[in-house]
């Protein structure tokens, strides 16, 4: 997983194993803590600064992952993983990333996540220009800016 995400382990959460029967869905929600939470206050490696999630297996339908305000549906594939950064580039929360679990419609969902947080991400985090364009993207889609 470190090679895959260029992301350090040593502040990294255990992988958590979710299992979604039959209707089995899960709210919109963020994995990092947003201005108002302080969720990752006392946790030694700071906020949640991405997101690996592990498709271990393919419902017979339904069970969609869906960034609700990105417009992004991912079905679930068995084998596939999708990862996002929780963070943008100076540390604020990237309010694209609210996703839910959509309804189990037939068969099982098995996912497999795995948290990383920002402290020890200093020197190892990929920085590109793409994210400093999304960065400002996202800073005038929350109206931090004024034009």
């Amino acid at each position: 997983m470190e090679d895959a995400t260029e992301l350090s382990h040593d502040y990294a959460e255990l992988q958590q194993v979710n299992n979604y029967g039959m209707a089995g869905q899960y709210e919109p929600h963020y994995d990092m803590a947003t201005r108002d939470e302080t969720a990752f206050s006392d946790h030694e490696g700071g906020n949640r600064v991405a997101t690996l999630l592990f498709y271990m297996g393919k419902t017979d339908a339904g069970g969609a992952t869906v960034f609700i305000d990105g417009g992004v549906r991912i079905a679930p594939v068995k084998n596939a993983a999708v990862f996002w950064y929780n963070l943008l580039p100076n540390g604020d929360p990237d309010l694209l990333t609210r996703h839910a679990g959509c309804p189990v419609l037939a068969g099982t969902k098995w996912v497999m996540n795995k948290w990383f947080h920002v402290n020890d991400q200093i020197f190892t985090r990929p920085c590109d220009l793409q994210q400093f364009k999304r960065e400002k993207e996202t800073e005038l889609y929350n109206g931090r800016y004024t034009i």
